[in-house]
């Protein structure tokens, strides 16, 4: 006679041995798992003041992001990339004045920042590359008078940055490369008086630094390249008075043209 006990341990050991196939492949199987990024950001103040905007993207690649203020002051941006490759971010302040924008890319590469200040005046942008490669930034002030602009490379190789004044006057522009290799900075002034122009290449290899005053005047410009090897600055001036030129080189196999025209 079969005991309960005979029994309950044959009914344990069937379960078992049902069971097992099943957790194991469970265990083995790879886990779904959505690609992050291709996300598209758009943010519109039109006719509004006081307006704050935060973009964030963590780990998340491919994304598109555009932020404008039109007839809009006093506003605020912020966008944060963090691990996020191949975006896009757009921020246009139109007729918008007293505005912050500032862009920083963190550990993130092959990225493309645009920043237009287009009849605004008054406006602080920033833009930071932290140990970010392959970086496009791009900072226009079109009819922008008074605005401050800041370009931050910082172990951050192969970035170009644009930052062009057009009618613009009295702004500071600032492009600091620290630990940066090939990377290239051009900064113009376009019937644009009373600018200061500041660049820093910190340990930066194979730079390149383009100044280029047209019809410019009073403007002061300075580039320092502390501990740099083969990099080139150039300075222009054309039909531009009163301005000063200073170029400081630390460093083996550097180039300087300065050219004063008019």
């Amino acid at each position: 006679m079969i005991s309960a006990r005979s029994i309950a341990r044959a009914v344990l050991i069937g379960l078992v041995a049902f069971t097992v196939p099943f957790t194991a492949a469970t265990a083995t199987a790879k886990s779904w798992v959505p690609e992050p990024g291709h996300n598209d950001v758009a943010v519109t103040n039109h006719h509004g003041d006081d307006n704050g905007t935060t973009v964030s993207n963590i780990a998340a690649s491919s994304n598109w992001i555009e932020i404008a203020n039109l007839d809009a002051d006093d506003n605020d941006t912020a966008v944060g990339n963090n691990h996020a490759h191949y975006t896009s971010t757009a921020v246009g302040n139109h007729d918008a004045d007293h505005n912050a924008t500032s862009v920083m890319n963190t550990l993130s590469h092959s990225n493309s920042t645009a920043v237009a200040n287009d009849d605004a005046d008054h406006n602080a942008t920033a833009v930071s590359n932290n140990n970010a490669d392959a970086n496009n930034v791009n900072v226009s002030n079109a009819d922008a008078h008074a605005n401050t602009t800041a370009v931050t490379n910082d172990d951050a190789d192969s970035n170009a940055v644009v930052a062009s004044n057009t009618g613009a006057d009295h702004n500071d522009t600032t492009v600091t490369n620290d630990d940066a290799a090939s990377t290239t900075s051009v900064v113009s002034n376009l019937a644009s008086d009373d600018n200061d122009t500041a660049i820093t290449n910190d340990n930066a290899t194979a730079s390149t630094t383009v100044v280029s005053n047209n019809a410019s005047s009073d403007n002061d410009i300075t580039v320092d390249n502390t501990n740099t090897a083969n990099t080139t600055t150039v300075v222009a001036a054309n039909g531009s008075h009163h301005n000063a030129t200073v170029v400081s080189n630390n460093g083996h196999g550097n180039n300087t043209v300065v050219h004063n025209h008019g």
